[in-house]
């Protein structure tokens, strides 16, 4: 399937002189003393920062992300076992130091091969029509593969069930609550909801547990073709009638059967049904097919919100016009044993090799994966090439040991990442700087978009300065950056001068990381505009190279520029000599989010007799110690490696000192207490969650289950107090 690659690989012509002065500005940085001046330092960090922005070349990344696409790679398939094998073997031949596979056996979740999920309409039991089992193949000729599996929800229950059908919007917990308050019984019903506005797994389960049997998602037009059914793929980004993407709906992140434990060979297992995947059927299909359900649908007519892009009256249901008919929901996933494989490449550090910036992406995909994953696999194959040339050419080596990983069955709930987090948890956790994850290089070929943790905003920013805008109308507008158009299209709404940072939530690789260990992650990518609500073609048949070469970024210059983001961040973390950590942002961070609670729900934690005093003097010192430490960083003896090392490891602290080992509230592999991601919505972050759900819960509930929820919440509020107290203190040599 994959193509052999040689070392050798194209350079563009019109760098190679530059690329010739800069190795010999760098083979006198390997021989001089560490007596160098600042001043050379400085210049040689800017040659070394020269090299890895333009030598990314967008020809290597086009040619890797051709061969990944090929052929299909469902986790814990002999496909996906062929794509590790691939990636491998260019490691080797790029020079790795190291390369390994690591093996875990999972839990994970497959169609049948014989008898695909349908959505059925029956009067009685007539069969009046039912959903497509797969997408229709429109232009690229590997989406007619025999091997591409029948679409299906990954861990969705198996079940054949039927009931009248509910329409529920997004599937938000407002929208469910609308529907109770309108006096609607999900007991014994299907859910019909749009996806788009939060994860599928967090919609299954609000559905479970008000009573529903099944859900049937779909992606409404009004999100993801706006401009009619006349203007989608292939002839445009926008999502054609016959796409129904595929995406997992489990709320827990690793193997289910090995929960708190790597899945190797000597685990214990607990049973299936002791797991916690949802109980009820779900299944998404196309907004074509979601048509024929929408459109004979009875009851209230539904919101103007709730109106999508079908040319219909969307209502509420229950129940469909014709009488004596039902909806139907027929599900033949099977859950099974498989094993995935990680892939770990490894480029030593010359003066900390235990100290690690870890570079990662996942390289399954539901189907053909063009963007998610492969674009950014692609990115990081051309990415470890520009660090093993400069290795090869000059014999340079980063302080640090920079680690490159490609995980496996990532889209089952990020299971390759969270069993290495688990297995080698406590090494990580001791000596591991960042962890830069690039879920996909491309979703769109508008702005950045960057999610992460506090501790990296500065340095995110200030690499974006650095890369060369690849929008040539933007740079004809005068932005020539990459974070000049990120500022320009996605500001943040409170400080308009800066771009929006995300928080970093759930959704990819970086989740055993940042909630579980508090390693500092961050994942960025180039996104899409305002006019959709998410990637059109996200999990659907037509994520394929043809997509990505012909219409989102023609010539990679794109990819490009996500690659030398990445690079760079990867040269600052893993070649500074002081780490480039943003404490006080952390700090004013953490204010912010303090302020915003006692806004929202200062009267109501007040009505308890609750006191915030404690919290708010802990937040308070962790600011000041924040800043006198960040003062302490200009007069450090920077040739004394044991004092540069001290400073170092007190940075390295501050995120760790965040994780609860009991973890927030109802949430026990979520242990970061400032950025686990929603109960609600697993893709969003928010500060202090454990704090923010509680309140949520007590504003929401029965007023008998006020008590235990107000004791839930006093006990985590001393937790977070605790934490945030150790935080501050950790940028101390005091013990107490």
């Amino acid at each position: 399937m994959y193509q052999s690659l040689r070392r050798n690989y194209l350079l563009q012509g019109g760098l190679v002189a530059l690329i010739t002065l800069i190795l010999g500005i760098i083979v006198l940085f390997s021989s001089e003393t560490k007596e160098r001046s600042t001043r050379s330092l400085m210049s040689e960090v800017m040659d070394l920062e020269n090299y890895i922005i333009q030598s990314v070349n967008p020809f290597n990344i086009r040619h890797f992300l051709r061969e990944l696409t090929k052929q299909p790679g469902l986790g814990g398939t002999a496909e996906e076992m062929e794509r590790a094998e691939w990636i491998a073997e260019i490691w080797r031949q790029q020079g790795m130091d190291e390369v390994h596979l690591t093996p875990y056996t999972v839990l994970l979740s497959y169609p049948s091969p014989t008898q695909p999920n349908l959505v059925r309409l029956l009067n009685e039991d007539k069969v009046m029509w039912e959903s497509a089992a797969k997408q229709k193949p429109l232009y690229a000729p590997e989406e007619a593969l025999p091997s591409l599996p029948y679409t299906f929800n990954g861990y969705a229950a198996p079940g054949n069930v039927s009931g009248d059908v509910v329409y529920a919007n997004y599937g938000r917990y407002e929208d469910f609550t609308l529907l109770a308050e309108k006096g609607i019984n999900l007991t014994s019903r299907i859910v019909l909801a749009r996806y788009g506005k939060i994860f599928r797994g967090n919609i299954v389960k609000m559905a479970e547990d008000r009573g529903a049997v099944g859900v049937v998602l779909y992606s409404d037009p009004a999100d993801f073709a706006p401009n009619g059914s006349d203007f989608v793929y292939p002839h445009s980004s926008f999502m054609p009638p016959s796409a129904a993407p595929f995406g997992a709906t489990n709320l827990g992140s690793g193997d289910p059967l090995t929960p708190f434990y790597p899945a190797v060979e000597s685990a214990y297992r607990i049973p299936e049904e002791e797991a916690s995947l949802l109980k009820i059927p779900a299944q998404p299909i196309s907004y074509g097919d979601a048509w024929h359900i929408l459109s004979i649908m009875e009851g209230e007519e539904a919101p103007s919100s709730w109106q999508g892009g079908l040319n219909i009256t969307y209502r509420l249901g229950p129940g469909l016009v014709h009488a004596g008919w039902t909806t139907h929901l027929d599900v033949n996933n099977a859950n099974t044993m498989a094993t995935t494989h990680n892939v770990v490449g490894v480029i030593k550090g010359r003066e900390e090799p235990d100290r690690y910036v870890i570079l990662g992406n996942h390289y399954d995909s539901w189907l053909l994966g063009g963007m998610d994953p492969l674009s950014g696999t692609a990115a990081m194959l051309e990415l470890s090439r520009v660090f093993l040339s400069l290795h090869d050419e000059t014999g340079w080596r980063p302080r640090r040991s920079l680690v490159f990983i490609g995980w496996g069955a990532e889209e089952y709930g990020f299971l390759g990442s969270f069993e290495w987090t688990e297995q080698f948890g406590k090494q990580l956790s001791d000596r591991t700087v960042a962890y830069l994850n690039v879920d996909m290089a491309i979703e769109g070929n508008y702005t950045l978009r960057t999610k992460s943790a506090p501790l990296l905003t500065d340095a995110i920013y200030e690499s974006a300065k650095k890369i060369p805008n690849p929008d040539v109308d933007e740079v004809a507008a005068g932005r020539l950056s990459v974070y000049d158009t990120w500022a320009a299209r996605r500001p943040d709404p409170l400080e308009p001068d800066i771009p929006l940072m995300q928080l970093i939530a759930s959704g990819s690789d970086y989740q055993g990381f940042q909630h579980s260990l508090g390693i500092p992650c961050m994942d960025t990518r180039y996104t899409y505009d305002n006019v959709v609500l998410g990637e059109p073609m996200y999990h659907t048949l037509y994520e394929t190279f043809a997509v990505v070469d012909e219409i989102y970024d023609q010539g990679f210059h794109f990819h490009t520029a996500v690659t030398s983001l990445w690079g760079h961040l990867a040269l600052v973390f893993s070649d500074s000599q002081l780490l480039p950590f943003s404490l006080v942002t952390y700090a004013e961070f953490i204010m912010k989010a303090l302020a915003n609670i006692e806004d929202d729900y200062g009267e109501l934690i007040a009505s308890q007799n609750i006191s915030l005093e404690h919290f708010t003097d802990a937040v308070q010192k962790f600011n000041e110690s924040a800043s006198s430490f960040t003062k302490k960083l200009n007069t450090v003896d920077l040739k004394n490696p044991l004092a540069v090392r001290h400073i170092n490891d007190q940075m390295m602290m501050v995120e760790r000192a965040f994780i609860d080992p009991q973890g927030i509230p109802g949430r026990p592999h979520d242990n970061h207490v400032v950025t686990a991601p929603s109960k609600y919505d697993a893709y969003s972050g928010m500060p202090f969650p454990g704090l923010v759900d509680t309140l949520i819960a007590i504003k929401e509930a029965p007023a008998e289950s006020h008590k235990e929820l107000w004791r839930i919440f006093s006990h985590h509020l001393a937790a977070v107090t605790h934490f945030v107290n150790t935080a501050g203190k950790v940028l101390s040599d005091d013990l107490w």
